[in-house]
């Protein structure tokens, strides 16, 4: 497990493009391949459209850089767009960490936490661990969402 003190979610800056798109390539690859299949030229230029229109900050380990996540805040909710980490990164606690982050800013403001993921992808079971609920499965996703209480 790590502890707090050991990440750090920054700000992405215009030099990250690569790393992020690494990231997502090593975390998310498997899940578009059983879907719509990976071509590298499109979803590159499907990430560099959107770094340029969304919030993406990159979460680092002890100053090395680990992974990214991305939350957009609206009105009615915050929606996670994309939370990825390395694969050796994952599995230690580390997206626990950062979506009790999410839930917590979340809770703060009173609104509900959205977001999608693929049905075939195990993250799924890290969300329903901390509360999310199948809103909907309209396949290769279904959308979840966690609803802040008093007894949380």
């Amino acid at each position: 497990m790590v502890r707090s003190h050991d990440l750090r979610v920054r700000h992405a800056l215009s030099s990250d493009r690569e790393f992020l798109f690494e990231v997502r390539r090593a975390a998310l690859r498997a899940y578009v391949e059983q879907t719509s299949g990976w071509d590298d030229p499109e979803q590159r230029a499907t990430a560099d459209r959107e770094f340029g229109d969304l919030p993406f900050a990159v979460v680092e380990e002890s100053g090395r850089p680990v992974g990214y996540v991305c939350v957009i805040h609206r009105s009615e909710c915050d929606f996670i767009e994309e939370i990825a980490l390395l694969p050796e990164a994952q599995g230690r606690g580390i997206g626990t960490q950062l979506l009790r982050g999410v839930l917590l800013a979340a809770a703060r403001r009173g609104v509900p936490v959205r977001l999608s993921v693929f049905v075939t992808n195990p993250a799924q079971t890290l969300y329903a661990r901390l509360g999310f609920e199948v809103l909907r499965i309209e396949a290769p996703r279904m959308s979840m969402q966690w609803t802040p209480t008093a007894t949380r």
